[in-house]
């Protein structure tokens, strides 16, 4: 985004301040350009926001943004999935899980959860051999084109918006975890347990787990090579 917005020139002078939010686990890199640590849940951080800035932009942060901020602020959101399928916590993992789409969304932010009207998004697929580290990296790809493509309109205010077509599901952490954690016992096809593996494995974290009859924990990921 930083890169994006040096290369544009705009018609009004441009101030941009980048923050991460206090839930932020490897902040270093937005430490490396100057950002520096908000809540947005706290109410003087609020109030300064709807002070002081005219547009808020949301990438990926951890926290959800109050309701008065964004029915004061226009809040723009760079969401990792394509609305309105698997809202919420790791759209690709669940896309794996259940067969939606996935892709990348720019969306207006209401008082609910990746759920306001669609700015941009595009799709990408998501191949048998895929874990949900694959999948990311190509959400991440189509994303950094979204936002070249969108940024320049977005802040000068030249943009169309859609109402999503439907309503449709939304994943927590609270189902991400329960996927982590295997059952032996479970009873499914092979290639739903598979999607199993493939959803939780995402590089080298620890997710998807068994214990054993002494509690043991024990970690699983896969690996699918495509014969070439």
């Amino acid at each position: 985004m930083k890169a994006e917005l040096e290369r544009n020139i705009f018609s009004h002078p441009l101030k941009v301040d980048f923050c991460y939010t206090s839930f932020n686990l490897n902040p270093q890199p937005m430490n490396d350009i100057g950002a520096k640590k908000i809540n947005v849940k706290d109410e003087e951080t609020v109030n300064k926001i709807l002070e002081f800035y005219d547009l808020v932009f949301s990438l990926h942060c951890k926290q959800i943004f109050p309701k008065r901020l964004v029915d004061n602020m226009c809040c723009i959101n760079f969401h990792p999935g394509l609305n309105p399928y698997n809202r919420g916590w790791y759209p690709q993992v669940f896309s794996i899980i259940n067969g939606y789409p996935v892709g990348s969304t720019i969306h207006l932010m209401d008082s609910e959860v990746d759920h306001g009207e669609i700015i941009s998004q595009r799709a990408v697929e998501v191949k048998i051999s895929d874990t949900s580290f694959d999948v990311y990296r190509k959400i991440i790809s189509v994303e950094k084109d979204l936002i070249r493509e969108n940024v320049f309109n977005l802040i000068e205010g030249v943009f169309n918006t859609t109402k999503p077509e439907r309503n449709c599901n939304y994943n927590g952490i609270r189902e991400f975890n329960n996927l982590c954690k295997l059952n032996l016992n479970s009873v499914a096809t092979l290639g739903e347990h598979l999607n199993i593996l493939r959803a939780t494995t995402h590089e080298n974290l620890k997710n998807a787990y068994f214990r054993d009859e002494n509690g043991k924990k024990y970690f699983v990921r896969v690996v699918i090579e495509e014969d070439v």
